[in-house]
């Protein structure tokens, strides 16, 4: 696959690194790498300055609503330990269920937060507000694109064993190849720091929307995030499908 690397590419099977859809009964080692591998060192709260604690509620809540293990994908070395993942779902235009429950998550969430510490109020709550500032939403796209269904994103994380490998490249290709399956005509998803961006605009993605950390001020004009060099802004792509 292209962006795969020379040091790694097309030898995952010699490697012992298999992709593949999640198990049900994996879903505790997802989670489990997602905290370890990806929110400690996601860029969007390294921004924050602080990184909220692991908590059962909220991660049942972000499953029931991102992820979904039929169009996530993961990648596992040969002793079968997680090196890196894709979690998505697929939003449905016909789906009445959907559209109410993708509505009443998000208030949901960010009216209950307070109740799991400051540090996951305080990110529940950013993260809302700068998905509000681009428009993360993918029920207007469906007209737009003249489509049905849109693979959403959540996140993609790749073990800090395998960084630059191609991992992540190989994992969002994949997810595209199952979304297409499906019968998906687009996917949406956002960046938060400046390596992701570069990654999906060269696969493909569109920058549509974005807003920029230091624009982010409270009522005294102090700044919410941290900006640095690699994390600037958070960013709304969209990619469509070839037919």
């Amino acid at each position: 696959s292209s962006g795969i690397n020379a040091e790694y590419g097309g030898r995952w099977d010699e490697l012992g690194i298999t992709f593949s859809t999640i198990p049900l009964h994996r879903k505790q080692d997802v989670y489990t790498f997602l905290y370890n591998d990806f929110y400690k060192h996601e860029p969007f709260i390294k921004a924050m300055g602080s990184q909220p604690a692991p908590h059962w509620i909220v991660e049942n809540a972000y499953c029931m609503w991102n992820f979904k293990p039929e169009y996530s994908i993961m990648a596992v070395d040969k002793d079968g330990e997680i090196v890196g993942v894709r979690i998505a779902k697929v939003v449905d235009r016909r789906s009445w269920y959907g559209w109410l429950f993708d509505g009443f998550m998000p208030y949901l969430v960010s009216k209950v937060s307070w109740m799991y510490g400051e540090a996951m109020d305080r990110f529940v709550k950013l993260n809302r507000l700068c998905e509000s500032k681009v428009d993360y939403d993918p029920w207007p796209l469906f007209d737009r694109l003249n489509c049905d269904r849109i693979l959403v994103s959540a996140a993609l994380s790749t073990s800090k064993r395998f960084l630059r490998s191609g991992i992540g490249t190989k994992l969002v290709l994949r997810s595209e190849e199952l979304a297409k399956e499906k019968g998906c005509k687009a996917t949406m998803l956002v960046t938060t720091g400046m390596y992701s961006e570069r990654l999906f605009k060269k696969l493909g993605y569109t920058a549509e929307q974005e807003v920029y950390y230091s624009d982010l001020k409270d009522d005294n004009g102090n700044v919410y995030l941290n900006e640095t060099d690699v994390l600037k802004k958070f960013t709304k792509f969209v990619k469509v499908f070839n037919e």
